[in-house]
């Protein structure tokens, strides 16, 4: 398993500076482009889509009964291998199927198809389950205060990145087994006692998803029917409560270190620690990145309420453009494992067949070898390079529509000045750090 974020071996095609400053002029074009051509809001006359065929809806209906149902018995199967399994990341389907399978495939698989998750998520099916048997309505939830909101939901996805990026072997058995198994019993002790909708705001990985679900052009109305629209015309709709924009930016500064803990700065901050030590120091660093990325939001958002003399708290402009930041996610997302989607992802396919590493066949996959010729490190570079400037550019159209939606012509185009320069310091600072 390679488990890699990166471009990995080798030097990049281009020169990280010249990548940064592309980005940069990539998203200046295109605010400027915005001014003269987008002078109304968008996003939201398309956000309602059409109705699918009735077929079609069907047929997603009984894919989506057999895929959880396949989805529980993967996860039953991949805590049994955790606990039970070969004690060797590389034949244990458990590592891949947490770090690789959910984290990253589930993020791209929303983007594309919609919030899925939501109706195959497997600890959503047990919480479900078990409140029938108990007569309670499984789509309802009785949280309130604090648990009523997404901050369960952004510590979750902390404790993730914690054992990701910072413990010191986040593929051993012992760690997946672990969290694994602490996760779950969090989230279904809060599901029993709230009720299982709570399942779908205070899993971490079910709100990311839900929210990456608002790029697709697959979704559900209000009365369960499918509809097709523009992607990204979603997030017009896509309304923050308390805690949402802490898991937007838990999940970007994660990411952001990710890079960070690849350069020579902070290879020079580690120096020789080991294990627990090392630990230390890479949680204050996570925590620092996060916070960075954090405050370069906030003070952004704070200048566009002083420039456009907005009245609404900080705290409610900045829930207002935060789904601004979710084409950053997934781009960021795209950036740092696309090698791993590419690699691990076909060694998870010879998993399947041999969960627990005790030598089964199950699908004839086992023996299958990964093809490191399926594409080159220059491919790779090029498209990481790719999904950050596209994600940003995204980013900055979502924020104008909100824009052109609120305020007059003029202030709408100077409320952008910090959301564009914030976008490009991020977009900057990606490259960089990836490459």
């Amino acid at each position: 398993m390679i488990l890699a974020h990166g471009v990995g071996g080798g030097d990049v095609p281009v020169e990280p500076w010249l990548v940064a400053y592309a980005a940069g002029f990539a998203l200046l074009i295109a605010s400027a482009a915005l001014r003269l051509v987008w002078l109304g809001p968008r996003l939201t006359t398309g956000a309602g889509g059409s109705i699918a065929p009735s077929a079609f809806d069907t047929a997603a209906r009984a894919l989506g009964v057999v895929v959880q149902g396949l989805l529980l018995v993967l996860f039953a199967v991949t805590l049994v291998a955790a606990w039970f399994g070969e004690d060797v990341a590389s034949v244990n389907i458990a590592p891949a199927a947490l770090h690789l399978a959910l984290w990253v495939g589930m993020q791209l698989a929303s983007a594309l198809l919609g919030d899925v998750w939501r109706r195959v998520n497997p600890l959503w099916t047990v919480a479900a389950a078990l409140d029938r048997v108990r007569g309670r309505d499984p789509e309802t939830s009785s949280a309130t205060s604090w648990w009523g909101t997404h901050w369960p939901a952004a510590l979750g996805l902390f404790a993730f990145l914690w054992l990701e990026l910072v413990y010191f072997e986040p593929a051993s058995l012992t760690a997946v087994a672990l969290f694994l198994s602490g996760y779950t019993v969090a989230v279904l002790v809060g599901a029993t006692w709230f009720g299982a909708a709570w399942v779908r705001t205070g899993d971490g990985f079910a709100v990311l998803f839900s929210l990456l679900g608002a790029l697709s052009p697959l979704f559900r109305d209000d009365e369960g029917r499918l509809r097709f629209r523009w992607p990204g015309t979603g997030l017009a709709t896509v309304d923050l409560r308390p805690g949402t924009l802490g898991v937007i930016l838990v999940v970007l500064g994660g990411t952001a270190f990710d890079g960070v803990g690849r350069t020579r700065w902070w290879s020079d901050i580690a120096g020789g620690r080991r294990e627990w030590d090392l630990v230390g120091v890479r949680t204050i660093g996570l925590v620092l990145t996060i916070a960075t990325v954090a405050v370069a939001y906030l003070v952004a958002i704070r200048a566009l309420g002083l420039l456009t003399d907005d009245d609404a708290d900080l705290t409610a402009q900045a829930r207002r453009w935060g789904p601004s930041l979710i084409p950053v996610v997934l781009a960021y997302s795209i950036a740092h494992h696309l090698a791993s989607l590419a690699f691990d992802g076909q060694a998870f396919v010879a998993l399947l067949s041999d969960p627990l590493g005790s030598g089964w066949d199950l699908f004839g996959t086992a023996d299958d070898v990964i093809d490191f010729t399926v594409v080159t490190g220059d491919q790779i570079a090029y498209l990481q390079m790719a999904a950050i400037v596209i994600g940003h550019v995204l980013g900055v159209i979502v924020a104008h529509d909100r824009a052109v939606e609120r305020y007059p012509p003029r202030t709408a185009v100077v409320s952008q000045y910090p959301v564009l320069a914030v976008m490009i310091g991020y977009a900057v600072a990606g490259v960089l750090l990836l490459l």
